[in-house]
C-alpha cells in the first residue's frame, strides 16, 4: 500500500515536471516569435536600364528637356529599374530562429507595382541581426502607373514594401508581417544613363 502511494506521488511529480518543461518551452517559443522583427532598411543600389535610343528619339528627348519637362521625358525612355533592396532581420528572443523565405508587395509613391519573393535560408541567433540584400527588377510595364507620381515629386521615389517573413522555430512555421518604406531620388542616375547613351 505504501509502495503504491509513493509510486503515485512519483508519477504526479514526473508529470508535473514534464508539464512545466513543456509550458516553459511553449512560453519561450511564443516569446521568441513576438521578438522577431523584419524591416526594409535601405536601397543599396539603383541601376537604370534605358531603351535603345535612335537619333530622332534623342532629338525629341532633347527638345522635351529644353521645354523643362525632362524628368517626364526621361522616365518614358526607361526600360527597367534594378534596385538592391536591403532587409534587416533581428531576433530579440531567447531561441534561435530559421528564416526560409520572404515575400512582399512593392509600391512606388503609394502605387502598387508588383510582388517579389526570395529564399532567405538563414538562421538568426538570440540577440542577433542580419541584413539580407534582394535584387529586384521593375520592367516598364510594371512601374509605368507610377511614372506620373515620380514626375510630380521631381524624381523622388517612395518605395514601399509590405510583406511576410516566414520563420521556423522548433519545427513550427509562422508568418510575421512587416511594412516599411524608403525614399530615393533617381534624378542623378537617369542623367548618368542618358549621358552614356548620348556618348555612345
Amino acid at each position: 500500500m505504501f509502495f503504491l502511494i509513493a509510486l503515485k506521488k512519483t508519477i504526479i511529480i514526473i508529470v508535473s515536471i514534464v508539464i512545466a518543461i513543456v509550458a516553459i518551452i511553449l512560453g519561450l517559443t511564443a516569446y521568441s516569435y513576438t521578438q522577431v522583427h523584419v524591416s526594409f532598411s535601405n536601397v543599396s543600389s539603383v541601376d537604370i536600364e534605358l531603351e535603345n535610343l535612335s537619333w530622332p528619339s534623342l532629338i525629341k528627348l532633347g527638345l522635351e528637356v529644353l521645354s523643362g519637362d525632362w524628368i517626364s521625358a526621361a522616365l518614358n525612355v526607361i526600360a527597367g529599374i534594378n534596385l538592391g533592396l536591403v532587409f534587416e532581420l533581428s531576433n530579440n528572443g531567447l531561441l534561435p530562429v530559421y528564416i526560409p523565405e520572404l515575400s512582399y508587395e512593392l509600391s512606388i509613391n503609394g502605387i502598387p507595382i508588383g510582388t517579389g519573393s526570395s529564399e532567405i535560408n538563414t538562421s538568426i541567433n538570440p540577440g542577433g541581426t542580419k541584413e539580407i540584400e534582394i535584387l529586384q527588377n521593375f520592367q516598364k510595364d510594371s512601374f509605368s502607373p507610377a511614372i506620373e507620381s515620380v514626375v510630380d515629386t521631381e524624381g523622388v521615389m517612395d518605395i514601399g514594401v509590405s510583406g511576410t517573413a516566414y520563420f521556423e522555430l522548433l519545427g513550427q512555421s509562422i508568418p510575421v508581417p512587416f511594412e516599411s518604406s524608403r525614399q530615393i531620388s533617381i534624378v542623378d542616375e537617369i542623367q548618368n544613363q542618358l549621358n552614356q547613351q548620348i556618348q555612345n
